[in-house]
């Protein structure tokens, strides 16, 4: 998982290149690689971080918005036969209740919930006929929000 900790292991990998591998480089190539990689987990360590925090509040945001549809349709009591409504309801709650949960990384579990919003709009233009309109327009206004937060 991409956590803070992630940071500091990418300077140590990079304090290990400069300070245990180097000195024992007699090749000219790989003392100017190692130099290379070591440069780049420098750089990176800092970036790395606060991208975790931007992927943290999109999936946030990502998952309030699946839970606002996924409430929404379990209120739609006339559609409990309906196969579309109900196979996005057990998906939806299958994919919510991974979030956090799950050692997954932060942008895995972006991706994933990315996956998971298009395929509610997929649902959702399924059920276009049977869900009101009003809740409809709600739902779909909500999820083009947070796309176009990414």
């Amino acid at each position: 998982m991409t956590t803070p900790i992630t940071r500091l292991m990418l300077e140590r990998s990079a304090q290990t290149i400069e300070q245990v591998i180097i000195p024992n480089l007699t090749a000219v190539f790989a003392l100017e690689q190692a130099m290379s990689i070591a440069t780049v987990l420098r750089f990176l360590a800092p970036v790395v971080e606060e991208k975790t925090e931007e992927l943290r509040e999109e999936n946030k945001a990502m998952t309030e918005v699946l839970g606002r549809v996924l409430e929404a349709l379990r209120g739609e009591q006339a559609l409990s036969q309906n196969t579309v409504r109900n196979g996005l309801i057990e998906r939806l709650d299958h994919e919510l209740k991974k979030v956090g949960v799950e050692p997954l990384d932060i942008v895995e579990e972006n991706h994933n919930l990315k996956r998971v919003l298009m395929q509610t709009i997929y649902g959702l233009d399924a059920l276009t006929e049977d869900v009101p309109t009003a809740t409809m327009s709600s739902l779909r206004q909500q999820i083009r929000s947070v796309l176009r937060q990414q």
